[in-house]
C-alpha cells in the first residue's frame, strides 16, 4: 500500500533526477563551447546524463528494475551509440555507480551480486565490444590490456558504491529499529504513568476510607445510641456529646494528616503550594505527623469501646518490633475490621487477638453476629478490598468470612518486615 509519504518521496526523487539531468546538460553545453575540449562522441555525454536520471528517479519506487536496466541496458546502448568503441570518459560510469548504490541502499539486491554485476558492466564499457570478443575467443582484452590499472580503479569504484549503499541500508534499518523501540518505550512509559496514577489514586482512596470511615462510623454509632436512649436517660446524650466532640476533632486531625502527606508529595516533586506563594512563606513543607504503628492499636480499640461496643482485646505484653509499614497495616486492618462490626453487625461485643508467632504477626478480629441487613452501597465492601491490599503490600494475606460457629472473622497474617 502506497502512502502519501511514499508518493511524496517518489516525487522528490523524480524532481532531484530532473534537476541533476538539467545540471548535466548545462555543464556539458558550457564545456562543449571551450576551445580545448573536443570529445570524440559528444552524444555519449548526453546519453550518460540521460541514464543517470533513471536510477535516481526510481531509487525508491523500483530500485531493482532501475539497477538491472542501468547495469545491462546502459552499457550495451552506450557501446552501440559510439559504434562499439571503449569507454570515452570516466564520468560515463556514474549511472552504473549510482544504480549500484541505490539498489543496495534499498536492500532490493544482495550486495555481492550487485557488486559483481556493476563491475562486469563497467568492464564491458571499458573494453568495448571488440575487447569483449577478444576475451571470449581467448585473446587479449583490447582496452583492458592497454589500461589494466584504470579498469581496476573503475571496478574498485563500483565495489565501493555497492559497499557504501549496503552501509547506508544498515544504518537506515538501525535507525528504523531504534525509532520503533523509542515508540514502544514511550508507550510503555505512558502505560506505567497511568498505572502509577491509578495506584496513587487507589492509595489516597484507601487512606481516606480508613481514616474517615473509622472515626465517622464510631461517631454515628454513638450518636444513634444516645438518640435511642435520650428520652429515658438525658445523661447519656451529654456523655455522647462529650465523647463525640473529641472524636470529631481526632477525625479532622487524621484527615489533615492525609492532606499533609499529599501536599508533601507536591513539595517533593518541585511544585510550590498555592498557600505558600500567597502567604510568602519560606517554609513550604508542612509539618510531618508520626505514622501509626502497633502502639496505636490500643487507641483504636479504646475508640471503638467509646462508641459503645464491648471489645475483648488480647495483645502481647510487649509489642514485637516490626517495620513501620507492617505496623501501619496491622492497625489499619484492625481499625477497618472493628468499623465493619460497628456498621454491619448486630453484635454487642467483639474479640481482638494479636499474636507474634515465629516469622510474623497474626491479627484476628471476631464478632458473634448476627449481620445487619445491608444496602446496595454497603455491599460494595470497599473496606475488605482495602484490607487485602494492605496485607498484600507487606507480603501477607487477609482472610475474611463467616466463622464456623457463627458470626464473622477477619484474620491477617503478615511478616515482621515488608522487605
Amino acid at each position: 500500500m502506497v502512502t502519501s509519504a511514499d508518493s511524496r518521496a517518489v516525487r522528490q526523487d523524480v524532481a532531484l533526477a530532473v534537476a541533476v539531468g538539467a545540471l548535466w546538460v548545462v555543464v556539458v553545453s558550457v564545456a562543449s563551447g571551450w576551445d580545448y575540449w573536443h570529445p570524440r562522441w559528444i552524444e555519449s555525454y548526453w546519453w550518460a546524463g540521460a541514464w543517470l536520471m533513471v536510477p535516481m528517479a526510481l531509487r525508491r519506487l523500483a530500485p531493482g528494475a532501475a539497477f538491472w536496466a542501468t547495469a545491462v541496458g546502459y552499457p550495451i546502448s552506450y557501446l552501440l551509440l559510439i559504434q562499439g568503441s571503449d569507454l570515452q570518459s570516466d564520468f560515463h560510469v556514474v549511472p552504473v555507480l549510482v544504480a549500484a548504490f541505490a539498489v543496495t541502499q534499498a536492500g532490493s539486491l544482495r550486495a555481492w551480486l550487485a557488486g559483481v554485476i556493476s563491475i562486469g558492466s563497467i568492464v564491458l564499457m571499458e573494453a568495448g565490444f571488440a575487447g569483449l570478443a577478444d576475451l571470449l575467443h581467448g585473446g587479449g582484452v583490447g582496452g583492458l590490456s592497454r589500461h589494466p590499472s584504470h579498469a581496476l580503479l573503475l571496478a574498485t569504484l563500483a565495489a565501493a558504491a555497492t559497499v557504501l549503499g549496503m552501509l547506508f541500508q544498515r544504518l537506515a534499518a538501525t535507525s528504523a529499529s531504534l525509532a520503533q523501540r523509542n515508540v514502544a518505550l514511550e508507550a510503555l512509559q505512558e502505560l506505567r504513568a497511568r498505572e502509577a496514577v491509578r495506584s496513587e489514586r487507589t492509595r489516597i482512596a484507601r487512606e481516606l476510607h480508613d481514616v474517615v470511615a473509622h472515626h465517622v462510623s464510631a461517631i454515628v454509632v454513638r450518636a444513634q445510641a444516645a438518640d435511642h436512649v435520650g428520652d429515658d436517660d438525658p445523661g447519656a446524650c451529654r456523655d455522647a456529646v462529650r465523647w463525640i466532640a473529641p472524636a470529631g476533632r481526632e477525625a479532622l486531625e487524621s484527615m489533615r494528616s492525609v492532606v499533609r502527606v499529599l501536599r508533601d508529595d507536591v513539595v517533593e516533586s518541585g511544585a510550590t503550594p498555592l498557600t505558600g506563594r500567597l502567604r510568602g512563606s519560606t517554609d513550604l513543607a508542612p509539618p510531618m505527623t508520626p505514622q501509626l504503628g502497633l502502639v496505636d492499636l490500643g487507641a483504636v480499640i479504646d475508640r471503638v469501646r467509646g462508641a459503645g461496643l464491648e471489645v475483648s482485646a488480647e495483645l502481647p505484653a510487649v509489642l514485637p518490633a516490626c517495620s513501620p509499614a507492617v505496623g501501619l497495616a496491622v492497625v489499619r486492618v484492625a481499625q477497618e475490621a472493628l468499623t465493619n462490626v460497628l456498621m454491619h453487625s448486630g453484635a454487642t461485643r467483639v474479640d481482638v487477638r494479636l499474636t507474634a508467632p515465629p516469622g510474623g504477626l497474626v491479627l484476628q478480629v471476631r464478632d458473634p453476629g448476627p449481620a445487619r441487613p445491608q444496602t446496595g452501597e454497603a455491599r460494595q465492601r470497599h473496606g475488605l478490598l482495602n484490607m487485602h491490599e494492605r496485607a498484600a503490600g507487606c507480603g501477607g494475606e487477609v482472610m475474611a468470612g463467616p466463622a464456623v460457629d457463627g458470626g464473622w472473622v477477619v484474620r491477617m497474617a503478615v511478616p515482621y518486615s515488608d522487605d
